[in-house]
């Protein structure tokens, strides 16, 4: 028997006692701190006197489509590495919106998901969640561009100051996704020259099947949509008078502005109102609606689960027993 195996296992478990602590602390402490500067600014008790109680509700509903979905893709993209039951995948991505709601751009969302895992190896699995983050954010580039091509190219304004052809943006952003690919086509093309360990790694991406593939881009699109009208509906119980056409451009190019700039956890919120405020200027006056909107959507897919997703952490485990 190893006599240093007892003591090793006690300090392993300390340690993780403490990062579970550590990210419920700043969990918690930053949904509340959103909670308390944002309703400070924004009279969220007359607001919500004011609107459609019903399509909360069902934004609200949304919520766990929109989840479920995610949850559906993890299960499908883990698969090869660990069959995992939907409800360990759907617990799995909570707790990851949990870690990483303090995070800048939420980068650690793969932690919450890849501690849950016991068989699979870490890195493999991070690269796994990377390829489904990458085809979430093409979607998102490629709807938003889209929709910012046709909204502006069809004379519409908002209150952004466009000194450059939406033309030549429009390109840019499908050019960096291009890019993107190639890139990821080099690395599958001459894999054979890095070593045996890197090259196990890159397979955990590049021996995904064509099927899996389109299943994923289904799932991401089906996704993409959920959290698009849930924005709208919130807009819509606001009344934030916008039609639907134009609403969802509008939607499209917030998703596509707050996903590709980089963004701090203290002022995220902040910034995804204000990139809001902005464009919906040209369109609607109620700009407190539009504010308190973007809050609320806030609020409801990445607060409530954060907060569910506590409840969780201490499933993850951070050191093999």
């Amino acid at each position: 028997m190893n006599m240093n195996a007892a003591p090793t296992n006690r300090a392993y478990k300390v340690i993780s006692l403490l990062i579970k602590a550590g990210i419920l602390i700043l969990s918690f402490w930053y949904v509340f701190y959103k909670l308390k500067s944002t309703t400070a600014q924004v009279d969220f008790t007359s607001v919500l006197k004011q609107s459609d109680l019903t399509l909360l509700i069902v934004t609200f509903c949304l919520m766990f489509v929109n989840w479920g979905l995610e949850a559906l893709k993890w299960k499908l993209l883990i698969a090869p590495l660990e069959n995992i039951t939907f409800f360990t995948a759907f617990k799995s991505v909570f707790a990851g919106v949990t870690v990483s709601i303090f995070m800048p751009n939420r980068i650690g969302e793969f932690a919450g998901r890849i501690f849950f895992l016991e068989k699979a190896g870490k890195v493999e699995a991070t690269l796994k969640n990377f390829a489904g983050s990458i085809v979430q954010l093409c979607i998102t580039i490629i709807a938003g561009v889209s929709a910012f091509f046709i909204f502006f190219r069809s004379g519409n304004k908002t209150g952004v100051p466009i000194a450059i052809q939406p033309s030549l943006i429009a390109v840019f952003f499908l050019m960096a996704v291009i890019a993107l690919l190639l890139l990821l086509n080099l690395l599958y093309k001459y894999r054979a020259r890095f070593s045996i360990k890197i090259q196990s790694y890159l397979n955990a991406v590049y021996n995904i099947s064509g099927k899996e593939l389109a299943l994923i881009f289904i799932l991401s699109l089906l996704r993409y949509l959920v959290f698009l009208f849930q924005y709208y509906l919130v807009l819509r119980a606001l009344h934030v008078d916008v039609d639907v056409v134009t609403g969802g451009m509008l939607i499209a190019i917030v998703f596509l502005i707050t996903s590709v700039i980089p963004s701090f956890a203290l002022t995220e919120v902040v910034t995804r109102g204000a990139v809001a405020v902005t464009l919906f200027a040209g369109v609607t006056t109620n700009e407190t609606g539009v504010i308190a909107a973007s809050f609320i959507v806030w609020v409801i897919n990445l607060a409530i689960p954060a907060l569910a997703g506590s409840l969780f952490i201490g499933k993850m485990k951070f050191f093999k027993s």
